[in-house]
Protein backbone atom coordinates (compact mmCIF):
# COMPACT_ATOMS: atom_id res chain seq x y z
CA UNK A 1 0.00 0.00 0.00
CA UNK A 2 2.92 2.34 0.75
CA UNK A 3 3.84 2.47 -2.92
CA UNK A 4 0.41 2.97 -4.65
CA UNK A 5 0.63 5.98 -1.80
CA UNK A 6 3.98 7.00 -3.31
CA UNK A 7 3.43 7.00 -6.63
CA UNK A 8 0.05 8.27 -6.74
CA UNK A 9 1.49 11.50 -4.51
CA UNK A 10 4.56 11.17 -7.34
CA UNK A 11 1.88 11.29 -10.30
CA UNK A 12 0.25 13.68 -8.12
CA UNK A 13 3.30 15.97 -8.07
CA UNK A 14 3.87 15.76 -12.14
CA UNK A 15 0.41 16.86 -12.48
CA UNK A 16 1.15 19.84 -10.60
CA UNK A 17 4.68 20.64 -12.12
CA UNK A 18 2.63 20.17 -16.07
CA UNK A 19 -0.11 22.45 -14.96
CA UNK A 20 2.75 24.94 -13.58
CA UNK A 21 4.70 24.67 -16.79
CA UNK A 22 1.10 25.14 -19.04
CA UNK A 23 0.82 28.54 -17.22
CA UNK A 24 3.82 29.91 -17.54
CA UNK A 25 3.32 28.78 -21.24
CA UNK A 26 0.39 30.66 -21.59
CA UNK A 27 1.35 33.43 -19.50
CA UNK A 28 4.29 34.01 -22.01
CA UNK A 29 2.10 34.09 -24.86
CA UNK A 30 0.00 36.26 -23.54
CA UNK A 31 2.95 38.96 -22.38
CA UNK A 32 4.39 38.22 -26.27
CA UNK A 33 0.70 39.43 -27.73
CA UNK A 34 0.01 42.30 -25.87
CA UNK A 35 2.83 43.97 -23.84
CA UNK A 36 4.92 46.66 -25.78
CA UNK A 37 8.54 45.47 -26.25
CA UNK A 38 10.62 46.54 -23.30
CA UNK A 39 13.65 45.71 -21.44
CA UNK A 40 11.51 44.73 -18.85
CA UNK A 41 9.43 42.07 -20.72
CA UNK A 42 12.53 40.41 -22.36
CA UNK A 43 13.57 39.92 -18.70
CA UNK A 44 10.60 38.04 -17.10
CA UNK A 45 10.01 36.36 -20.78
CA UNK A 46 14.10 35.08 -20.03
CA UNK A 47 13.24 34.37 -16.51
CA UNK A 48 10.17 32.04 -17.48
CA UNK A 49 12.19 30.77 -19.82
CA UNK A 50 14.76 29.52 -16.95
CA UNK A 51 11.92 28.40 -14.49
CA UNK A 52 10.34 26.35 -16.90
CA UNK A 53 13.84 24.68 -18.20
CA UNK A 54 14.55 23.68 -14.60
CA UNK A 55 11.19 22.16 -14.50
CA UNK A 56 11.47 19.63 -17.64
CA UNK A 57 15.29 19.06 -17.08
CA UNK A 58 14.69 18.20 -13.39
CA UNK A 59 11.32 16.76 -13.92
CA UNK A 60 10.44 15.13 -17.09
CA UNK A 61 13.98 14.79 -18.93
CA UNK A 62 15.16 12.99 -15.33
CA UNK A 63 18.27 14.44 -16.20
CA UNK A 64 20.14 14.93 -12.38
CA UNK A 65 20.38 10.57 -12.81
CA UNK A 66 22.54 11.33 -15.82
CA UNK A 67 26.03 11.85 -16.46
CA UNK A 68 27.19 15.41 -14.76
CA UNK A 69 27.95 16.53 -18.02
CA UNK A 70 24.62 16.63 -19.60
CA UNK A 71 22.95 17.84 -17.22
CA UNK A 72 25.18 20.78 -16.94
CA UNK A 73 25.23 21.55 -20.28
CA UNK A 74 21.54 21.22 -20.77
CA UNK A 75 21.42 23.33 -17.37
CA UNK A 76 23.59 25.70 -18.94
CA UNK A 77 22.44 25.86 -22.22
CA UNK A 78 19.28 27.28 -20.65
CA UNK A 79 21.03 29.92 -18.48
CA UNK A 80 23.22 31.36 -21.27
CA UNK A 81 20.50 31.81 -24.13
CA UNK A 82 17.99 34.04 -21.92
CA UNK A 83 20.87 36.23 -20.89
CA UNK A 84 21.69 36.25 -24.44
CA UNK A 85 18.57 37.82 -25.17
CA UNK A 86 18.83 40.42 -22.55
CA UNK A 87 22.13 41.33 -23.62
CA UNK A 88 21.14 41.35 -27.47
CA UNK A 89 18.33 44.57 -26.28
CA UNK A 90 20.78 45.82 -24.37
CA UNK A 91 23.29 45.96 -26.66
CA UNK A 92 21.87 45.56 -30.05
CA UNK A 93 23.75 48.36 -32.21
CA UNK A 94 27.33 46.87 -30.50
CA UNK A 95 26.48 42.38 -31.03
CA UNK A 96 25.70 43.84 -34.75
CA UNK A 97 28.79 45.51 -35.55
CA UNK A 98 30.84 42.46 -33.76
CA UNK A 99 28.68 39.77 -35.80
CA UNK A 100 29.08 41.29 -39.14
CA UNK A 101 31.00 39.39 -41.97
CA UNK A 102 32.67 42.47 -43.76
CA UNK A 103 34.69 45.16 -41.69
Amino acid sequence: MNKLTNLATKDRHLDIIWVSLMTMTLLSAAIAEKAEPSLMITIIISLIIIVKARLVIDHFMELKSASPYIYHLMTAYFYVFPVIAILVWLFPEKLAELTQLSP
